[in-house]
């Protein structure tokens, strides 16, 4: 084994090893939800503080913004580990996986230095508005306009949707028309907006499983400052992409380990119920679309840490992860089979809450109709119609 291979497996050893003591450790994450939940928000705000607090929430970051300069793929134990140990997800993972890898490519330094470290301590909760009412995976439809002002200021207006914790954050990534409605996907800038400023309502949604995570946001006549724009003007969309490539790359690793641990409990479940062969059956299935996640996270994780930007081929690693989080939350719900629907009240059910939740998974992030296309016209190279 040469010497770099040898450090490397040194390291995530003790990275391993930190997140299991840490988490054998910490008074509260026993008692945390498996998903992120609103009126435990504070509770899994204060989990990741503590968790950044012993340098695990972004590792691969930057020293000097609050991470350890690692490899990614040394990193990505980390989210691996945390996953197996039953870790909740990250409650501001908006911000350090989705969000942080564009802020890292357009954002200038200065502004990097005010707003990641708050960012991996949960102290500043970011949030996202790309979708709209009328423009959900079609974003290059969006009518939220921003025009220029003689004060040197952009003034927006419109309605955001599907904003994930926007009524908890202080800042949000915003995609703006700044062109024409036909210049499509060559007239969109991205600002960074304070969410506490005049002209900003945000409205929760309740789903159906009782939780208010998504938002409706409301801008009306919003100011903001030029220098709140990220990227050139007209130039979102490439900022955009590079968010969503994110939701596909750095969000994708820890999303699949969480997965895996759900397939991980269905499965010492099924072995202690005697399942019939049909439901065997969805073992298997559920099983093999994890393995095939896992193979494809793996992928992933080699291109990242070889600095290979990730491209249409991140539509393969969103549709396995759709596939595998349904998969196995539908086998998990079948293994609790009546029960799972008995006591009416789902907030005590995390089966029932993943079932309910993992129905969207083929929507939000890029919906896997989309996917498709992208795998089949960029990927196989066919024709569109």
């Amino acid at each position: 084994m040469s010497q770099g291979r040898r450090d490397s497996a040194e390291i995530r050893t003790q990275l391993i090893r930190e997140v299991e003591t840490f988490l054998a450790g910490d008074p509260g994450v026993a008692n945390l939800p498996e998903e992120s939940s609103d009126d435990r928000f504070m509770e899994l705000v204060q989990f990741q503080r503590r968790l950044n607090e012993k340098g695990l929430v972004v590792p691969a970051w930057p020293t000097d913004l609050g991470g350890r300069g690692i490899d990614v793929s040394d990193a990505s134990v980390v989210s691996k580990a945390l996953g197996r140990g039953g870790a909740p997800e990250l409650i501001n993972f908006v911000g350090t996986e989705v969000l942080a890898p564009a802020l890292f490519k357009f954002a200038a330094k200065e502004d990097l230095v005010r707003w990641m470290p708050p960012m991996a301590s949960a102290e500043e909760i970011w949030c996202q508005m790309f979708s709209e009412p009328d423009a959900g995976s079609d974003l290059t439809s969006l009518r939220t306009k921003a025009e220029w002002t003689t004060r040197g200021t952009w003034k927006v207006s419109g309605q955001k949707v599907w904003s994930t914790w926007a009524q908890f954050a202080r800042w949000g990534l915003l995609l703006a028309r700044t062109g024409i409605a036909e210049s499509r996907h060559r007239g969109i800038t991205a600002f960074v907006v304070d969410m506490h400023s005049d002209g900003v309502d945000v409205r929760p949604l309740r789903t159906m499983t009782g939780s208010s995570e998504f938002s409706e946001v409301y801008l009306d006549d919003l100011e903001i400052p030029d220098r709140s724009r990220i990227g050139e003007v007209d130039g979102g969309w490439t900022v955009a992409l590079s968010v969503l490539n994110a939701e596909r790359g750095p969000y994708a690793i820890r999303r699949a380990a969480l997965i895996e641990r759900s397939l991980t409990l269905a499965l010492k479940k099924s072995a202690t119920s005697n399942p019939d062969p049909l439901l065997r059956q969805e073992v298997v299935r559920a099983y093999i679309g994890c393995r095939l996640l896992e193979h494809r996270i793996e992928a992933l994780v080699d291109q990242l840490s070889n600095g290979v930007t990730v491209g249409p081929e991140s539509a393969l690693t969103k549709l396995m992860m759709t596939n595998a989080e349904q998969q196995v939350s539908a086998l998990r719900g079948a293994l609790d089979g009546a029960r799972l629907m008995a006591d009416g009240d789902h907030s005590q059910s995390t089966v029932a809450d993943e079932y309910l939740y993992s129905r969207a998974a083929s929507i939000y992030g890029g919906s896997s109709e989309i996917q498709r296309n992208v795998i089949g016209e960029r990927l196989l190279g066919l024709p569109r119609e």
